[in-house]
Parts: C-alpha cells; sequence; structure tokens
C-alpha cells in the first residue's frame, strides 16, 4: 500500500504533495462553494489548472497527515462540504470511459464516445475506460482499492490512498455510481465523506445540477 506522505507548507499560501512520484504544488485558496462549470472558470481566471481525481486524493491523503490549519482546512471541506474532482466519466451501456480535465459544454463535461475511443487508442493518458460490472454503493475499503472504475478515475496509487482515507472512518467507504446505463450519460465527479448513518469516504459521479455546493482548491501548472 501507499506509504503516508506529508503535506508541506512553503511561501505561507504553497501546499506541496505528490502524485504519481512528481510533487504536485496547491495554492491555498478554496474556490465555492459553486457549481462544476463555475468553480472551474475561476479557477482557470486566476491562470491556475484544476485538478484531477488521483490530484485531489493526492491533496486530502497527504492533509491526514499533517496537523496544521491548512490539512484542518481541507478535511473541513471534505467532510462538511464536497471536493469537485474534474474528472468526467461517460457512461455507456458496455464501458465506462473516464476522461480528466475533459471540455465543458452547457455546464458538464462533453465526452464523445467516438473521439474516447481515438484517445485511447493513442495512449492518451487522460482518457482511461473501465468495463462494465464494478462493485458499487457501500465496500470495504480493500475492495475499494481494487475497484476497476476507482482505478479508472484515481490511478492505481490514487485507489489505494483512498482506502487509506477511508480506513480514517468507523464506516465503510460508499461509491455513488451506476453500473449499466440504456443510453450514454455523462457524469461530474467529487469526493466528500457522507454523514449519513455516520462520517465515511464517499466518492460520487454525479449530475452536475445535483450538486451545487462543493469546492476546490487550483494548483499551479
Amino acid at each position: 500500500m501507499t506509504e503516508p506522505e506529508v503535506l508541506n507548507v512553503k511561501e505561507g499560501l504553497k501546499l506541496v504533495t505528490t502524485c504519481n512520484k512528481k510533487d504536485l504544488t496547491f495554492l491555498h485558496k478554496t474556490y465555492g462553494p459553486d457549481n462544476y462549470a463555475n468553480i472551474k472558470a475561476q479557477i482557470k481566471q486566476d491562470k491556475l489548472s484544476v485538478p484531477t481525481m488521483a490530484e485531489t486524493v493526492s491533496l486530502v491523503y497527504s492533509a491526514f497527515n499533517l496537523d496544521n490549519k491548512f490539512s484542518h482546512e481541507i478535511i473541513d471541506v471534505l467532510e462538511h462540504l464536497w471536493l469537485w474532482t474534474f474528472t468526467g466519466t461517460l457512461f455507456t451501456p458496455n464501458v465506462t470511459y473516464i476522461q480528466d480535465d475533459p471540455e465543458i459544454r452547457g455546464g458538464i463535461p462533453y465526452m464523445e464516445e467516438s473521439d474516447l475511443i481515438k484517445k485511447l487508442e493513442n495512449n492518451d493518458p487522460a482518457v482511461r475506460f473501465a468495463p462494465v460490472g464494478y462493485e458499487t454503493k457501500e465496500m470495504s475499503s480493500y475492495n475499494l482499492a481494487r475497484n476497476k472504475y476507482i482505478i479508472g478515475l484515481a490511478g492505481k496509487e490514487g485507489a489505494e490512498k483512498l482506502a487509506k482515507i477511508a480506513d480514517k472512518y468507523n464506516h465503510r467507504p460508499y461509491l455513488w455510481c451506476f453500473k449499466t446505463f440504456n443510453k450514454s450519460v455523462t457524469k461530474v465527479s467529487l469526493l466528500g465523506a457522507d454523514w449519513f448513518k455516520g462520517r465515511r469516504l464517499y466518492v460520487g459521479s454525479l449530475d452536475r445540477e445535483f450538486v451545487k455546493f462543493a469546492c476546490a482548491f487550483g494548483k499551479t501548472k
């Protein structure tokens, strides 16, 4: 499993962690709460980049290994609001497609299956897929780390970090998404620590109108 990390604070406002063995720097400014499209626009306006699911997971994972006002704020957002992760999902009857930072049209990620297939054929690292049939809803942290959809969303390292975060809570983690669709449907992704029936890690792939009170942190390019 993944080794513990520390969230380093540099120059007062820079939060530095690692993702896939590379340094990742966030600025200490919480964007939101607001909807997915507005938060992305605000981050881009400040000439920052939006974090993917894997990058957001690394930020949260590191926050649990530091005890200061910065880490407390990140965990507080996770537990009392939600954290947008800018990795979209296109659910189809046979395959679930996943793309980091997809284009936005009409306030939601725009993901076209034919375009995603081409990107997969060209080995675009921003695009992945998961075959249908993965476990959803409540599961053990062990199964969360091995869930094909979770690995598609966050990568193998990110899935292991999510399992470690899940173990911080008394209740088993929960994956909110659908296994199958009769037609193609695009969803947005977020993280939370659901308080329904007790605190637990929550990974969601939801309609953009479902949540209007999520937040995000911008990262340097």
